[in-house]
């Protein structure tokens, strides 16, 4: 174990040679927090993207540079992500949202912002919407996570399921399996090679494994403020659902639909051949998804008109 866990550190300092933060480094509460920032400044609001669990600003990639032309778009790396550090606090929503706030402040982006959260990125931008409102522009919810998933999944504890496997998987991580692994295959498929590789080094992370673990146990109180959170208004939201379901997919396509109900101002759409992955991860998917945050952006200016 030990000869293991020194080839480990050994790759990981490679890693970090190979694939040093493309992006800002700022500090919040003594954590350096990763933002990659593309685009030149308009009039319009800046777009902010929130990744999946258990992903990292690479994964924007391909909508980054579909938006790159018309407005700036920031995707950063959750502290325990990428090349963000851990963090001890708590991984629930309202959490995330307030380290968001801070670092885009820290790094001179100022609102207004019009978020886009993928998966479970979808819960800490509705955070950051109830608790800024005076910030946020429009929401697009890219085939992400509702508060309610786990309560009206069919396996029962399947939350809890996940979250152990993930805190064995961390464990696993020091040991160097999760570079066999690969786990991050699925949402880097389609991503020019150096994001992809990107990807792959942050994954094979046990620090990743375990602070995705940190979003799972923080689930329930993510939920609590979410379900209390005020109404949106008529908020500018745009909701993106998926075609290509591998399991429970009428349940996810209905909680989708829940989703459009949260403003009065709601578009829904269900990106044909897309699956949860590939939806931002293959080029031809995230443009739908790029002209879908554009729809939101020229929505924000005619609202202020």
């Amino acid at each position: 174990m030990g000869s293991a866990a020194a080839v480990q550190q050994a790759l990981t300092v490679r890693d970090r040679r190979r694939y040093p933060a493309p992006g800002l480094l700022v500090h919040v509460d003594g954590r350096q927090i990763h933002l990659q920032v593309l685009g030149a400044e308009s009039d319009g609001p800046t777009v902010v993207l929130e990744a999946g669990m258990g992903s990292f600003s690479p994964n924007w990639y391909w909508v980054q540079h579909e938006l790159a032309p018309t407005v700036r778009s920031v995707a950063y790396d959750r502290p325990g992500l990428g090349w963000s550090r851990r963090s001890r606090r708590p991984r629930d929503a309202q959490t995330i949202a307030g380290e968001l706030r801070d670092a885009l402040r820290e790094a001179g982006i100022g609102p207004p912002y019009v978020l886009a959260g993928h998966s479970f990125g979808g819960l800490p931008v509705r955070a950051f919407a109830d608790l800024y409102p005076e910030l946020t522009a429009g929401l697009i919810l890219v085939d992400a996570s509702h508060p309610d998933q786990w309560v009206r999944w069919p396996t029962p504890h399947a939350d809890r399921i996940l979250e152990v496997s993930q805190r064995v998987l961390g464990w696993l991580g020091w040991l160097g399996l999760l570079r066999a692994l690969h786990l991050a295959r699925a949402i880097s498929a389609g991503l020019p090679a150096r994001q992809a590789a990107a990807l792959r080094a942050g994954a094979a992370l046990p620090g990743l494994a375990a602070t995705t673990a940190a979003q799972i146990r923080s689930w329930s109180v993510s939920r609590a403020q979410l379900n209390a959170a005020a109404p949106l208004g008529d908020l500018p939201l745009a909701v993106l659902a998926v075609s290509e379901q591998p399991v429970g997919g009428e349940l996810l396509t209905a909680l989708q639909r829940e989703l459009a109900e949260l403003t009065e101002n709601a578009s829904f759409e269900v990106v044909q051949g897309a699956s949860h992955e590939s939806v931002i991860s293959d080029r031809e998917h995230a443009r739908v998804v790029a002209k879908t945050i554009l729809n939101v952006v020229e929505a924000t200016k005619d609202r202020q008109d």
